[in-house]
């Protein structure tokens, strides 16, 4: 593996994780918590934060489905509530141009988020939380003590 500057890739990529910073987590948070007060999401059991590759930045969309299944992961596809046109971008020359450094990177910022909220709200309530691109797979982030397989 070639070196870049004195430094491994993969020390890179370790370096770039540590600039998720104050800010972005702070934004992120009020983007989610912005998106959750929209309406009643007493139906919703599982939520997504789906993923969408731009040319210079990785979307966020987060949906919520009123059906959960963790072997099948169509389940985020039964979207009751999303946050529509209104994604959180996240740049590239934050999370890097990789698909998979993106999404860990979303995969930490929604772990953040869930370890940083003090109210059991929604996604705390919920069956579910998972990270991914809308064409690949899911990666749970979150699952209640007790949850079922099906809901």
């Amino acid at each position: 593996m070639p070196r870049v500057s004195g430094r491994w890739p993969g020390q890179l990529r370790r370096c770039a994780s540590s600039l998720m910073n104050h800010d972005v987590v702070v934004q992120f948070a009020a983007w989610v918590d912005r998106a959750l007060n929209q309406k009643d999401l007493s139906p919703v059991v599982a939520y997504n934060f789906n993923l969408y590759e731009h040319q210079n930045e990785t979307a966020v969309q987060l949906v919520g489905a009123t059906f959960y299944d963790s072997t099948n992961e169509d389940w985020a596809c039964n979207a009751y509530f999303s946050s529509g046109e209104d994604l959180f971008k996240l740049p590239h020359s934050l999370t890097g141009h990789d698909w998979e450094d993106a999404q860990r990177f979303a995969v930490r910022l929604v772990q953040r988020y869930l370890q940083r909220s003090t109210l059991p709200g929604p996604l705390k309530t919920c069956h579910a939380v998972a990270v991914g691109f809308v064409d690949g797979s899911l990666e749970t982030v979150y699952l209640r003590r007790g949850a079922r397989q099906i809901v």
